[in-house]
């Protein structure tokens, strides 16, 4: 495992994380999405905290946070029992990608969720939105 030594380190390992199923993977957000794309992956900006290690010096071991999103299909396209099923295996697809994740000085943790839309310009999509943690 490396050392986390930077916000753009952590991102773009995620960005480029290979995850059954996507058919696009973008760098960043995308300013739109094709249905031919779909499902699609990016990820948000990251955040971090970092506390103090010792009372007598700032800084210390920094934990480093960002989303995973994966819009799968538009919402109202399709039927809601495909989406659903979709947005299920999306799940599990996710999950063991990140089993296989290398990233940092200690092994990833991760919170998942389906139960989110994501909007990308004026649409809404089925989605899986994944907050990794990394140190």
């Amino acid at each position: 495992m490396a050392a986390i030594t930077t916000f753009k380190t952590f991102t773009t390992y995620l960005a480029q994380l290979p995850v059954a199923g996507v058919k696009r993977l973008y760098e960043n957000p995308p300013a739109s999405l094709a249905s031919a794309d779909l499902p699609a992956k990016w990820t948000g900006l990251p955040r971090s905290t970092e506390p103090a290690m010792t009372f007598t010096s700032a800084g210390g071991w920094p934990a480093l946070f960002c989303e995973i999103i994966i819009a799968i299909e538009p919402v109202g396209q399709s039927t809601q029992s495909a989406n659903y099923e979709a947005t299920i295996e999306m799940l599990d697809n996710l999950s063991e990608a990140l089993r296989g994740a290398s990233v940092g000085r200690a092994k990833i943790t991760w919170e998942m969720n389906a139960n989110v839309q994501v909007q990308v310009a004026d649409q809404a999509y089925w989605a899986v939105m994944a907050v990794i943690e990394g140190r």
